[in-house]
C-alpha cells in the first residue's frame, strides 16, 4: 500500500470516528506515534515555509480531529507541535508529549534536536505551574524516552526534567515497541532513589507475532488528597483463532500486577523491588516478566537476552554507557533490531 497525507489522514479520521461512535461518554487523550506522519517517521519540527515540506497538515488536521475531545485551550500547541496540556480533574493534569520530536528515524532532527517545537522549554513551565497549584500530572507520549531510538539530547533533557519534577509527575504511559515492559528513572545529584517510571504497553496490533492486547490501569481514584498513582493493571490478549475460525470476539485476561506480582501499589519505589526480584530470580523472570513481555509460553531467556532485558528495565535514559556497563550499546541496539522491538 502506498502511505501518503490523504491516506493516514484517512486513517487518522476514521479511528476518531469509531472511538467516538463506541466510546461515546470516554474522555480520551490522543497522542501522536510515528506512523501518523508521511512518511513514517517524518515529523519536521515547526517554523518551515514551505507547505510542500512543513508539518502543518498533520498538527492542523489533528487539532481538528481532537477537538472531539480536548477543550479549546488545549488546542493551539496541538497546531503548532502535536502536544498539549489537558485538566482531566481538579487535582489532576495530563501532559501528552510528542515523543516524535526525539525520534532517531526522524531526519529533520538534524536541524534541531535539543528541543524542536520548544516542546521541553514548555513541560518545564506546565510542570512549575502544576507543582506551585499543587496538582498532579500524568504524562502521557509514544516512544520511551529510555530507548535507544531516541535521541540522546531529547533523553537526557527529559530525565532531568523528572527528576526535578518527580514529586508532582505520579505516572508516565508510553508505547511505540508493542511489548509490555517498563523502565525506571533515577534521581542524578543525590541517593540515586528511583524517581519515576514508564509503562511502556503492549499494542493493539499483531506486530512481530503477538497478539492484539488491551491495557487497563486502575489508578487511586478522584478524591481529595488522592495521589493519582496507578494501583495496578490489567492485560487482556484477543483471541486470533476464536476471531479466525469462529468469528467470536473474545478477550482473554493474560495477568494482573496483582495476581503476578503481589503488587498493589505501582509506584517508582516498588517498581524498583519488583526489578531487584526479577534480577535475582531467573525462573521467576521466566514465568512472569518475559513471558507476558512475548506473550509466550514455555520459552526461556538465554543468558545474552536476559542480560538485555534487565538493563532495558533500569535504563530510563537513552545511550547511557553507565547504567548497563556490561552491555555494549552497539551490540545491544543490534540486540534489539534482531528482536523487532520496533
Amino acid at each position: 500500500a502506498v502511505v501518503s497525507t490523504q491516506s493516514t489522514g484517512h486513517h487518522i479520521g476514521v479511528t476518531a470516528q469509531l472511538m467516538r461512535q463506541y466510546l461515546p461518554r470516554t474522555r480520551v487523550y490522543p497522542a501522536l506515534g510515528n506512523h501518523e506522519s508521511a512518511p513514517v517517521d517524518s515529523f519536521p519540527p515547526p517554523g518551515l515555509t514551505s507547505k510542500k515540506l512543513s508539518n502543518d497538515w498533520l498538527n492542523l488536521y489533528v487539532q481538528k480531529i481532537w477537538s472531539l475531545w480536548l477543550p479549546p485551550e488545549s488546542l493551539p500547541t496541538v497546531g503548532y507541535a502535536g502536544y498539549y496540556a489537558v485538566q482531566h480533574s481538579e487535582g489532576l493534569r495530563i501532559i501528552t508529549l510528542n515523543t516524535m520530536y526525539c525520534d532517531a528515524l526522524n531526519f529533520w532532527l538534524y536541524l534541531n534536536n535539543t528541543d524542536p517545537g520548544g516542546q521541553l522549554a514548555w513541560l518545564v513551565q506546565e510542570l512549575h505551574w502544576a507543582e506551585k497549584a499543587g496538582i498532579k500530572v500524568i504524562i502521557l507520549g509514544h516512544i520511551p524516552t529510555g530507548r535507544l531510538d531516541c535521541l540522546k539530547a531529547f533523553s537526557w533533557n527529559f530525565y532531568r526534567i523528572v527528576d526535578r519534577f518527580e514529586s508532582t509527575i505520579v505516572g508516565q504511559y508510553m508505547g511505540h515497541t508493542h511489548l509490555d515492559h517498563y523502565m525506571m528513572q533515577y534521581t542524578e545529584e543525590t541517593d540515586h532513589h528511583p524517581t519515576s517510571f514508564q509503562f511502556v504497553s503492549p499494542s493493539l496490533t499483531t506486530y512481530s507475532d503477538l497478539r492484539p492486547s488491551i491495557r487497563v490501569y486502575t489508578l487511586d481514584g478522584l478524591y481529595s488528597g488522592s495521589t493519582y498513582r496507578p494501583l495496578k493493571h490489567e492485560t487482556y490478549l484477543f483471541d486470533l483463532e476464536r476471531a479466525n475460525t469462529k468469528n467470536e470476539t473474545v478477550w482473554e485476561l493474560e495477568y494482573d500486577t496483582v495476581s503476578a506480582y503481589n503488587l498493589t501499589w505501582l509506584v517508582p519505589e516498588e517498581m524498583r523491588r519488583l526489578y531487584d526480584r526479577l534480577e535475582g530470580d531467573r525462573g521467576f523472570f521466566n514465568k512472569t516478566y518475559f513471558k507476558y513481555m512475548y506473550h509466550m509460553n514455555g520459552y526461556t531467556c538465554d543468558d545474552e537476552c536476559y542480560q538485555n532485558e534487565l538493563c532495558q528495565i533500569r535504563t530510563g535514559r537513552s545511550h547511557d554507557h553507565t547504567i548497563c556497563p556490561e552491555v555494549d550499546l552497539r551490540e545491544r541496539a543490534q540486540w534489539e533490531h534482531e528482536n523487532k522491538l520496533c
